[in-house]
């Protein structure tokens, strides 16, 4: 399958790819990194479609364009008949993503629809290997998650993991109330330093990574199935929290950020 027959079959609906599809996704990085991208465009168009407080009538408007061939068929037939056809039908975001660009700024809700804003696929491609390095932790989440009994670590302690990241702690006071149990070296990217500190949040274990690699060029969130993380740039490199679905992460965005001193 060539690259052109592939992004036409995706972009058709990015949410309901079939078997080879995936495959050729599988077998070929380039493609992967195609629908990669989509889903992530769609999800950033979804949310802004959805996240604003949607004019009356402006759903019913997108849900109700017609596919191109349906419209010039629908048009030649109008011609001769005298008739506007008016066809509903659910389709993907992304399928109406000029057309609802321009209805969306005609009743005066401004924002960017450029894949640039969001993040890029490097960083998607990043997120994805910190998700997995969490899964290859998992069983020393889940002891902290459960309550399992892990020593309550000092800040020497904290610091001797970080340092691996080239970073420190400046002050440990606020992050006592978290209880650190884990501190640890890590590997997110074989070409860089990072480390793992995992301690007790209010819905279980929250995880703390610091990696030396190039601050991304935007904060993104990144989630799977169980966690819920967001990926913060720093002076020197990148904070990365995760924490379980329903953990509010802006309390320890915060202290980390203001906490964390790059010594590279």
């Amino acid at each position: 399958m060539d690259e052109l027959e592939f992004r036409k079959r995706i972009y058709v609906n990015p949410r309901d790819l079939d078997d080879e599809i995936l495959e050729a996704a599988r077998a070929n990085p380039d493609y992967q990194k195609i629908v990669d991208e989509t889903l992530a465009f769609e999800d950033s168009l979804c949310s802004l479609i959805e996240g604003p407080e949607t004019p009356e009538g402006l759903m019913a408007q997108l849900l109700s364009l017609p596919e191109k061939d349906e419209l010039e068929s629908e048009t030649a037939a109008a011609a001769s008949s005298n008739v506007s056809p008016i066809r509903a039908r659910k389709q993907s975001f992304f399928q109406y993503y000029a057309m609802a660009a321009s209805l969306i700024l005609a009743v005066g809700i401004v924002f960017s629809l450029s894949v640039n804003s969001g993040p890029s696929s490097a960083d998607i491609v990043f997120g994805n290997k910190l998700l997995a390095h969490l899964h290859h932790d998992i069983e020393e989440i889940d002891d902290i998650t459960n309550g399992e009994t892990y020593e309550v670590l000092g800040l020497d302690e904290v610091n001797s993991s970080m340092a691996n990241a080239g970073t420190r702690l400046v002050s440990y006071s606020a992050a006592q109330q978290f209880d650190v149990r884990s501190a640890k070296p890590c590997e997110i990217l074989p070409a860089y330093e990072s480390a793992h500190l995992v301690l007790e949040g209010s819905h279980g274990a929250v995880s703390v990574i610091v990696i030396n690699n190039s601050p991304v060029d935007v904060e993104f969130s990144i989630r799977d199935d169980r966690f819920n993380g967001i990926v913060v740039p720093m002076e020197q490199g990148n904070m990365i929290l995760v924490g379980e679905m329903n953990e509010d992460l802006n309390q320890y965005t915060s202290l980390f950020s203001e906490n964390v001193e790059w010594v590279i």
